[in-house]
């Protein structure tokens, strides 16, 4: 149970829940583009495949969506800054939209090029803006709940897209992800925009009544007087101003934590899982169950693990989840590449059936409790106002860079070295989150905005002191 104070009550969110509903929508959407992977491009790649396809196009059409991303990284950006994280959101069903309409058009692998790429533009926006739109319209001590349910929107749509992938044609999936995409743009068509980008644009009065409805109940005049001081308080003017206030050293800080977390969120094996994940299952000759029916059974784990997560963020905050995940995601991994290990040298052994799906299963729990959802949440914290958008930017470039690595690297690296290394690998990739999350991550729990930028100031300032001190004594 979250936490609530008295003065707050629970009834007078459900604005907040609305517009975080809308971003779950939008990640749900999100979730289907990877979740389509793995059941299409088996059947693409089967000899009876509607659209005969070969392993390397297989590849191009999994890696695409990165690319995509990559764009769509840079367009939040110029989005947000423009016309504020409400109407990026509305934007963004626009190149998904056509992504889909291209799928049930396609007659051509290139078709299905121009889908991912379209699609990928979209998921990048998508997890660009939604934190920062969250973390402007929440309060603090709903803000992290509030972004893990709409993370968790990647996982339904993961499953989603497993499930109908297993029993319907491509066109039938593509047009029911069009009317999700019709939804949450409607939805986002209605609701107020973000008090803090009508603040910057000089509409106070507008500002006013946004907050008004996304805060009901507060004392108004005073959190818009906290609000200014949050939105002023670095307000640059030019963006040649706004790259040297990105150099000061906290935002520097807030932007090396962020990259390295979106760096263990795709290089963990969450890209090949999830676009591979059926073929993995059939090269570690799993037949006591269906692959299929292995996929959707870890995506629907997933999803409730996702829904534990978002009670936990609140309780026990960023930094325990993070450990807590890279352990178990590297857990998985070693005993996934152990499957493959005694596969390839110890042909002889019986196969250990239970150890690849325990392996699968036991990653989706642990990915979805803390790898997957920290990096939105703390995207959605670590920024003064004036630079979300630039930190929605590099966020989505570095992740779509990420994820195309991760996912373009996968097919390469198996047949360079087997299976078994490349998730010991993952797995070790993995655990390097378990210093980070100890030395450099700062706990953000129930904190505002205003004092998450405290922390950061003041840990830079007493790493300064500590080291003039330090070559203070030197001297002496």
């Amino acid at each position: 149970m979250v936490y609530v104070p008295s003065i707050l009550p629970v009834r007078i969110l459900w604005p907040q829940w609305v517009g975080s509903a809308g971003a779950t929508l939008v990640t749900i959407v999100a979730g289907l583009v990877a979740g389509w992977s793995s059941p299409y491009l088996a059947k693409l790649l089967a000899d009876d495949s509607p659209l005969p396809i070969t392993d390397s196009e297989a590849s191009w059409i999994a890696s695409l969506i990165n690319v995509g991303r990559f764009v769509g990284g840079i367009l939040t950006a110029v989005s947000i800054e423009y016309f504020g994280s409400r109407k990026t959101m509305f934007l963004i069903g626009f190149p998904s939209a056509l992504g889909w309409i291209f799928i049930i058009l396609a007659n051509h692998v290139m078709w299905l090029y121009a889908a991912r790429v379209l699609c990928g533009i979209g998921m990048g926006m998508t997890f660009g803006a939604f934190p920062i739109y969250i973390g402007e319209i929440s309060d603090s001590y709903i803000r992290g709940a509030l972004v893990t349910l709409a993370m968790n929107g990647g996982a339904v749509g993961n499953f989603l897209g497993n499930l109908m992938g297993s029993y319907m044609p491509m066109s039938y999936f593509a047009m029911i992800t069009l009317v999700l995409i019709a939804i949450y743009v409607v939805l986002f068509a209605l609701v107020p925009e973000s008090p803090h980008h009508l603040l910057r644009v000089g509409k106070l009065e507008e500002a006013t009544k946004a907050y008004q409805w996304y805060h009901r109940g507060v004392e108004i005049k005073k959190e818009m007087e906290i609000l200014k001081d949050y939105v002023f308080a670095s307000k640059s003017t030019s963006f040649r101003d706004r790259l040297r206030e990105f150099n000061a050293p906290q935002n520097r800080r807030a932007g090396f934590i962020i990259i390295v977390l979106f760096m263990f969120m795709h290089l963990s094996g969450t890209n090949s899982l999830l676009f591979y994940m059926e073929i993995i299952l059939t090269r570690a000759e799993v037949k006591a169950i269906a692959p299929s029916s292995v996929v959707v059974i870890a995506g629907a784990l997933s999803i409730v693990t996702g829904w534990l997560a978002m009670y936990l963020i609140e309780r026990s905050g960023r930094r325990f989840l993070l450990i807590i995940s890279s352990v178990g995601v590297f857990a998985a991994m070693m005993c996934l590449g152990l499957q493959f290990a005694l596969l390839d040298y110890q042909p002889d052994v019986p196969v250990m059936e239970w150890l690849p799906i325990g392996s699968m299963m036991v990653y989706q729990v642990f990915y979805s409790v803390g790898i997957m959802i920290i990096p939105s949440a703390v995207l959605s914290e670590l920024f003064p106002a004036n630079l979300k958008s630039m930190a929605a930017c590099g966020a989505g470039i570095s992740s779509g860079v990420f994820a195309f690595v991760s996912s373009k690297t996968y097919q390469p690296m198996v047949d360079a070295m087997g299976e078994e290394y490349v998730f010991w690998l993952y797995g070790f990739i993995a655990v390097l989150a378990v210093p980070f999350a100890i030395f450099t991550m700062p706990e953000t729990k129930g904190k505002s905005l205003q004092e998450i930028q405290e922390i950061l100031t003041d840990s830079v300032t007493h790493g300064k002191s500590e080291h003039a001190k330090g070559m203070k004594n030197e001297e002496v």
